[in-house]
């Protein structure tokens, strides 16, 4: 049996984007042209390791259940937000949250 606990901290931000929006968003900055410039990608709903891992309880897509984080020590990481870059481009995310992808929320969120 593997062990189903990490030693980081379970409170560290993580800032998401599915690889299908991750491609998107890098298509549409190129057929754009906008060369130069730095866009950022994320689905604009920060989420800690430890909400990940309750989302990925919660879905049915993993049978194996996560026991627990045991860092204490790691930095905390930061809440980002790509709402200038969605205005600027015109662009908007096929997968809105982590949990819209696992099936645990049952629309997207906005």
């Amino acid at each position: 049996m593997t062990n189903r606990t990490v030693d980081a901290r379970p409170d560290y931000i993580l800032n998401l984007i599915h690889y299908e929006d991750a491609a998107s968003l890098s298509v549409t900055i190129l057929k754009k042209k906008l060369r130069g410039r730095i866009f950022l990608g994320c689905d604009n709903h920060p989420l800690s390791r430890q909400e990940v891992m309750d989302l990925v309880d919660k879905s049915v897509k993993f049978d194996k259940k996560f026991e627990g984080f045991t860092g204490t020590s790691d930095p905390l990481g930061k809440k980002l937000n790509n709402s200038k870059t969605r205005k600027e481009l015109g662009w908007e995310l096929k997968y809105t949250s982590f949990a819209y992808f696992l099936g645990v929320s049952a629309r997207p969120v906005q």
